[in-house]
């Protein structure tokens, strides 16, 4: 089985472009974050379930969000994307069993988590559904997935070269630090200066 790609978000508000992008990467395309930002419509608050979900049948993606058990969740087709501490996205790529829990109860499930903050995490049962869980339904607790699967649209869907930034890109990146870039030039002059004398 091939290794799950991690991509970090850029800011807080990334979190859902970016689980979208290590998805669509996991399907054998690659997406810029900056293209999957402007089809999720995000905004302040960042975005919304419905926002990737809708970005990802632009994609030729089909999706189902629901709210369901952790019964359900270990019978859908990986990766999905779950709502996490009920304020950020991740993906789940991956169950795995065998966590040893040193109680009586024996052996758990692990949870496999790429987290667009930037790390790969794998958690026992315990501590997944205490950040993934959120609400009680006729006495099931449930959390948000929303699964993904790659229609024949999605392959056909041109998708972005790799490793390619647009100057558009590069000075918007740099214009969030403008005061560091400014200290950092006025530093590069001043020590320029210095040795001409």
């Amino acid at each position: 089985m091939k290794k799950f790609t991690i991509y970090k978000q850029s800011d807080q508000m990334d979190c859902g472009p970016t689980c979208l992008r290590m998805v669509a990467k996991h399907y054998g395309k690659h997406f810029s974050l900056q293209r999957l930002r402007e089809i999720c419509g995000i905004n302040r608050e960042g975005v919304s379930m419905l926002g990737i979900s809708q970005a990802a049948e632009k994609l030729g993606m089909r999706t189902h969000g629901s709210r369901i058990t952790l019964d359900q969740l270990k019978e859908i087709k990986l990766p999905a994307i779950l709502h996490w501490k009920q304020n950020h996205f991740v993906v789940l790529h991956k169950i795995t069993s065998g966590i040893s829990t040193g109680s009586k109860r024996g052996k758990e499930s692990a949870f496999h988590i790429a987290d667009p903050a930037g790390a790969s995490i794998k958690y026992g049962q315990s501590d997944f559904l205490q950040n993934w869980l959120q609400t009680k339904e006729n006495g099931h607790s449930k959390g948000i997935a929303l699964t993904l699967e790659p229609s024949p649209a999605f392959y056909e869907e041109a998708g972005d070269k790799q490793g390619a930034l647009s100057f558009s890109y590069l000075v918007g990146y740099l214009f969030q630090y403008k005061k560091l870039v400014f200290q950092l030039l006025a530093g590069l002059l001043v020590g320029s200066l210095l040795q001409l004398i």
